[in-house]
């Protein structure tokens, strides 16, 4: 089951953008995704706010130490290793951003509260 993301979050467009890429980009490709998420954080800086997006790329780093000092970002990374194919890679980021917020950015995630008849 997917975590339930607070409204609005970077870590929620992410998610919906990497599971219908075709909505955002007829011809998709991670440059949009990574225009996308460099606009938000911009947009966050001016506000005077820090990104969440910048917790979960410590995260990546540190479960690929690697990827740091590589001179394209984490997901080409990912897009090298599964052999060009775009929709695995949009799945792999899926999934890393669901161990992300299971672990380090579970403050992220918000948790439905049950009504039980009494």
């Amino acid at each position: 089951m997917n975590p339930v993301l607070r409204a609005g979050s970077v870590f929620e467009h992410m998610r919906h953008i990497c599971e219908r890429p075709g909505m955002f980009a007829p011809d998709f490709t991670l440059d949009h995704l990574y225009i996308y998420l460099v606009g938000y954080d911009d947009a966050l800086a001016d506000a005077g706010l820090v990104s969440p997006q910048t917790r979960f790329n410590e995260w990546i780093y540190k479960q690929h130490p690697t990827w740091r000092h590589l001179p394209e970002w984490w997901a080409k990374q990912i897009l090298h290793a599964n052999g060009g194919d775009l929709e695995r890679t949009l799945s792999d980021i899926i999934r890393l951003l669901d161990q992300f917020l299971a672990t380090d950015g579970a403050e992220f995630v918000r948790f439905p509260v049950r009504s039980t008849p009494d």
